[in-house]
């Protein structure tokens, strides 16, 4: 599962279905930062340059797959393993993701 977010546009889930990795692709720089953190907030509250909080209502809003009780076992069972690792807060609910800077569109 990946996010990718781009400056001045709507961050968008790509790979939804692959519930066994989760990361932030940002098309941009970390200079960027300032702005992408202001335009997501709400979707993506970032914790310095390396890691993001992706609202999980989010995740699950735009994943397609949210009224698929399959996926949804998937998406649980993702979210707990992230819990054991740290990765999850609960208020609000939010997973980690390490993010990637690729400064060009992906």
């Amino acid at each position: 599962m990946e996010v990718h977010v781009v400056p001045g546009q709507a961050p968008r889930l790509a790979e939804a279905d692959d519930l066994r990795r989760f990361s932030v692709i940002a098309a941009a720089g970390p200079e960027a930062l300032p702005l992408l953190a202001d335009a997501l907030r709400g979707v993506l509250d970032f914790d310095g340059a390396e890691h993001a909080w992706v609202s999980v209502d989010w995740l699950i809003e735009v994943s397609d797959h949210s009224d698929s009780a399959t996926w949804r076992a998937g998406f649980d069972a993702m979210t707990a393993y992230a819990a054991k690792q740290g990765w999850v807060r609960t208020d609000p609910a939010a997973i980690r993701g390490h993010i990637v800077w690729k400064g060009g569109t992906p």
